[in-house]
């Protein structure tokens, strides 16, 4: 036997249903749960579809993206960088201006004093001196995190080879994702300082970490030097 509580709603249900007025309310109570139903489930399906976009929004530093689309807005998609001046020693032009301090290869790490693999050199020149592509190319990705503070990567695709060359330690970044960019285009300021200068990342001082990929995945990196100097004698004799 039914409590009274389920009585009382059924005879409800059995009155609202008599009528054609009542069978419209019924009809709209019953559709109200069942959109929401349906919503719930739309959601869940849009997140299993594109987790990796809905994460990046997460952890995206919302500060800064505010700013990138007001500057998109501000000045479109497809900016003209200023051109600086190329300093040449090997194939590709020099990307900073300033002495490698920390070249690739395994190093005693600066910040954590434990023995690690340098993915690529570090230049240090003048604070905040500009950051040149070293090549023709596209913006792949502007990134904040906490090891390479500000950074970009562009892709250069040429005939003879492929490469991405890859910008850390940034006080501020000029180019946008997406963006075409030439040899020599200043993309960005020298930065890293912990103290002074706005997301530094890992770093003990201000400096550019500059790295060579052959794939856009941080692993592909190989040695700067063999693109931005010309060979030895002794290597050309090898």
């Amino acid at each position: 036997m039914a409590d009274p509580v389920t009585s009382k709603v059924l005879i409800h249900l059995a009155t609202l249903a008599a009528d054609e007025e009542g069978r419209k309310n019924l009809v709209i109570l019953f559709s109200i749960p069942l959109v929401l139903v349906l919503i719930i489930l739309m959601l869940f399906a849009y997140i299993l579809a594109s987790p990796l976009s809905l994460l990046a929004g997460f952890f995206t530093n919302q500060n800064e993206m505010a700013a990138l689309q007001a500057f998109r807005a501000e000045h479109g998609d497809k900016i003209r960088l200023q051109t600086g001046a190329i300093i040449l020693n090997g194939k590709y032009p020099m990307p900073a201006v300033g002495e490698i301090t920390s070249p690739y290869g395994k190093r005693i790490h600066p910040v954590t004093g434990k023995r690690s693999f340098h993915t690529g050199i570090d230049i240090a020149g003048e604070w905040h001196g500009e950051i040149k592509s070293i090549a023709d190319g596209q913006v792949v990705k502007v990134s904040i995190d906490e090891i390479y503070g500000n950074s970009i990567l562009i892709k250069h695709d040429y005939p003879d080879e492929t490469f991405y060359s890859f910008y850390a330690h940034l006080s501020k970044v000029f180019a946008l994702p997406d963006q075409e960019i030439f040899t020599g285009d200043i993309i960005g300021l020298e930065g890293g300082d912990p103290e002074l200068d706005p997301n530094p990342g890992s770093s003990t001082g201000h400096h550019l970490h500059f790295e060579i990929r052959t794939s856009r995945l941080a692993l592909s990196h190989t040695d700067p030097v063999a693109y931005l100097y010309a060979p030895s004698k002794n290597e050309e004799e090898e």
